[in-house]
């Protein structure tokens, strides 16, 4: 039976508000791993970047998802790069099931603003290339769930559908 699912995709893509959806029809706890690292930190996601860099970011996102891992049953949101490192997506494999919020680039455009809340983010050609950086990695993920469209209900319906949940 499935333990945890860890919902990836790019920024925008939908994984906080899937995941409060998807918390609330499976009666999980959902766990968003950049609010947790906000949390233990007491700095913002682009405080981080901007004091201590990306790669003390990404040390701080393994720790937090190798904690979460081994929660008992959880809805766990990942930062739109922690599929891209590999250790990350052992431990996912390991202990639950990848799910792919999978939003074209053009809803994405619509629902980011490069409002300086997002580190990687800072003008559209550079939406466009860490999307299609991350593209092959999150294809990776064994299911894919197409959010384009669509209300946050019905995508957490699919997603328990396609999971194994028994």
């Amino acid at each position: 039976m499935v333990q945890r699912i860890y919902l990836i995709g790019f920024m925008g893509a939908g994984k906080s508000t899937v995941g409060r959806e998807l918390s609330v029809q499976l009666k999980w706890p959902l766990f968003d791993t950049d609010a947790e690292i906000e949390k233990s930190e007491n700095l913002s996601v682009a405080e981080i970047f901007a004091r201590f860099g990306e790669s003390r970011f990404r040390e701080l996102e393994r720790e937090h998802l190798a904690r979460l891992s081994r929660i008992p049953k959880g809805v766990i949101a990942l930062g739109g790069g922690a599929f891209v490192d590999p250790e990350n997506r052992k431990i996912i494999e390991a202990t639950g099931v990848a799910v792919w919020l999978d939003a074209s680039l053009s809803s994405i455009r619509e629902r980011v603003r490069p409002d300086g809340s997002r580190p990687l983010l800072s003008a559209g050609e550079q939406l466009e290339r860490l999307y299609d950086t991350r593209l092959s990695f999150y294809k990776l993920a064994p299911v894919h769930i197409l959010t384009d469209n669509r209300l946050p209900d019905a995508i957490a319906r699919e997603i328990i559908g396609k999971v194994a949940m028994s």
